[in-house]
């Protein structure tokens, strides 16, 4: 793509309005900062400036770049896809070469998917108008006309080959009907092809860009063999690990409420929506998967809670415990808690009855996981027996061991305790009895993980703090150095061990203050081109004590100097390490205030101690000549006076003058 047009688009792209779509932002100062989208965290490290168009992740995944970046992590997408999808929300008609792009983006196989998946669309919905089974099925279900119309539900006709006709007759190739599972081969072998949906009443499943993705088809019709529930295969728009039903239609009110509430079937999200629980989503006949929790954590808003409810038979209690644990190694800050209804009741059929202030209530009352598993265990044992209620209680006790939080290990303790044996006549006893157990479980827990993690030897990380009498102004990358390749960094004026690199750029060293002060004015909008007149052609007269410093400075300065943008110039840059550093001086809370005063102060700053290593190189080498000045070159001696002279009125060392 033509470097004008991707610049155009980072222009006219908002890159807050785009970023607080998939976490929530707050303004702090010139920035805005939230929770990181990409890893799991509970204290906002994601920080985004509008000047430069950038962000930058300082919490685990130290992740950042621009708007292209981050769309094409947010939605996995290709440079490409995130720049077609960027331009058509900025109005921009891409070129390219020759058209290249935009025939490319017409051509491409996932608008083929996207168009063929809304042909169907229409067939399906005119079909729904054309026969009573489906209306007579969806009145027996409660469903009004405008839900109906909401989520756009159709009808598959118990026909062969109806859908293939009509795609047929609209022109679609029929391999993109096969590839968006529309349509199969016919068994015939002779070239036509049969319906996949047939006699069911079709839920079409609609991304969050109100895209048709993919159906879930409900049979409505008598076939004993037939499975109840058809769902689309998985396809290039359609990912099923990544998709949750109605999300398009919840998310508004997801973000308001700050809860998500997970079913498991179609009709279960359609029945909560119709009851005013717009918070509701499901999965599409698969489980819950990291991806999923993930996506859930996107939309979650800051309360950031997920209500899972599944079926109240043993098999929902499985999926709903499973569902959980995949959550929390996915996702564990979000608060998670589920929802336990009556038996044989699901959502559909407690709003269908007239109980949908009992579904609300349940979501209000749902239990914490602990809680949850703690309920499902009592019906595994004879708890009105001596021998069940303790083995009951010792089971019990290793999932309150588990617990982080004195608080809810606390409640549980006092919860459990009535099934005690002695509770009736010693509650106290009988709850202090339940306490030691659980802290002997606690203790087994302690004991374990401290023998997984014995002999492991010293790690430091970026949130390592760095090693005492080290000087955290000079980084050297480790595996420039043959060390580890563990994101740490090493000081080579120091101890060898690893320093944390980019937590914070803390110096009392006016030298490393006016080094900061010129790259971050270089990567500022305003300042940059002021910086580099400053500058002039005096760039190589500095000396940077950061090694990182200097090599941003001399990968940056050949394209500042062809007129090309801050933020641009960085998204040159094919250096991961170097860009990741200058976000951190860019995003840098307590960074050098920019002013023409600072800019000209930095720049002599530096200016003056290159002079001065430059004269310390020469009086070494005055030093090492048996024969002192006579053996001195006469350009040496011409060049020292001049620095001399230029450091005349500073603050010049005794040893310098003497020399």
């Amino acid at each position: 793509m033509d470097d004008a047009e991707k610049e155009l688009i980072r222009t006219r792209t908002d890159i807050v309005e785009l970023i607080s779509s998939y976490t929530s932002l707050k303004q702090a100062g010139s920035r805005y900062k939230g929770l990181c989208p990409f890893h799991q965290e509970k204290t906002p490290s994601f920080t985004v400036d509008p000047e430069t168009s950038r962000w930058r992740c300082f919490g685990a995944c130290q992740e950042g770049g621009d708007v292209f970046k981050f769309l094409e992590k947010a939605e996995s997408l290709t440079f490409i896809e995130a720049a077609e999808r960027l331009a058509e929300r900025a109005g921009i008609t891409l070129t390219g070469k020759g058209d290249a792009i935009e025939a490319q983006r017409l051509r491409s196989e996932r608008d083929r998917l996207y168009n063929v998946n809304a042909a169907a669309l229409q067939f399906f919905r005119d079909s729904y108008k054309r026969f009573r089974l489906p209306q007579e099925y969806a009145v027996a279900r409660g469903l009004t006309h405008e839900t109906l119309e909401e989520f756009g539900v159709g009808y598959a006709p118990d026909d062969w080959e109806q859908l293939a006709n009509y795609l047929l007759k609209r022109k679609v190739n029929p391999d993109d009907a096969v590839k968006a599972g529309l349509i199969i081969p016919s068994r015939r072998g002779d070239g036509t092809y049969m319906d996949r949906f047939r006699g069911r009443l079709i839920f079409p499943i609609i991304d969050t860009q109100e895209r048709v993705v993919g159906f879930g088809g409900r049979l409505i019709v008598e076939k004993p063999d037939a499975p109840k529930y058809l769902n689309s295969p998985e396809t290039p728009v359609y990912v099923k690990s990544k998709t949750l039903y109605a999300l398009n239609r919840a998310r508004k009110a997801i973000g308001e409420k700050g809860v998500t509430v997970v079913v498991e079937g179609y009709m279960d999200a359609i029945a909560a929506h119709q009851a005013g629980i717009a918070n509701v989503v499901a999965t599409c006949g698969t489980s819950l998967t990291g991806d999923h929790a993930r996506l859930l954590r996107r939309y979650a808003g800051e309360n950031k809670t997920v209500v899972l409810s599944f079926d109240a038979d043993k098999a929902g209690l499985s999926a709903a415990l499973r569902a959980a644990e995949t959550i929390t190694s996915a996702a564990s800050d979000l608060s998670l808690r589920i929802l336990s209804l009556p038996p044989g009741e699901d959502p559909d059929s407690l709003i269908r009855s007239g109980n949908a202030a009992g579904f609300r209530k349940a979501i209000d009352d749902a239990l914490t996981v602990p809680e949850f598993r703690l309920k499902s265990l009592e019906a595994q044992f004879d708890l009105g027996s001596d021998s069940g209620s303790i083995a009951y209680l010792k089971e019990a006790a290793e999932i309150i061991a588990s617990v982080p939080s004195p608080l809810e290990r606390d409640l549980l303790i006092r919860r459990i305790a009535r099934f005690h044996p002695s509770f009736g006549t010693n509650s106290i006893h009988a709850e202090e009895s339940v306490r030691q157990t659980v802290d002997e479980e606690k203790k087994k827990i302690t004991a374990a993980t401290a023998r997984s993690s014995a002999g492991s030897g010293d790690t430091f990380t970026d949130f390592d703090a760095p090693p005492p009498n080290t000087e955290p102004t000079h980084y050297i990358p480790a595996q420039r150095r043959g060390g580890p390749v563990n994101g740490s960094y090493y000081n080579p004026r120091g101890s060898e061990r690893p320093i944390a690199p980019f937590r914070a750029i803390k110096t009392e060293s006016a030298d490393e203050r006016a080094e900061r002060t010129l790259l971050r004015a270089l990567l500022s909008t305003e300042w940059s081109a002021k910086a580099m007149r400053r500058i002039g052609g005096q760039e190589n007269a500095m000396v940077f004590t950061n090694a990182l410093t200097a090599q941003l400075m001399e990968a940056l300065w050949p394209l500042l100097s062809g007129k090309i943008a801050p933020r641009e110039a960085l998204s040159q840059l094919s250096d991961s390490e170097l860009i990741r550093y200058a976000e951190q001086v860019l995003f840098e809370e307590n960074g050098p205030t920019l002013s023409e005063e600072a800019i000209t102060d930095a720049t002599l700053e530096l200016q003056e101690r290159g002079l001065r290593e430059k004269n310390a190189e020469i009086r070494r080498e005055i030093t090492r000549q048996k024969e002192g000045y006579a053996a001195m070159d006469d350009e040496q001696l011409r060049e020292y006076m001049r620095n001399l002279k230029a450091l005349r009125g500073k603050h010049v060392d005794s040893d310098a003058e003497d020399a």
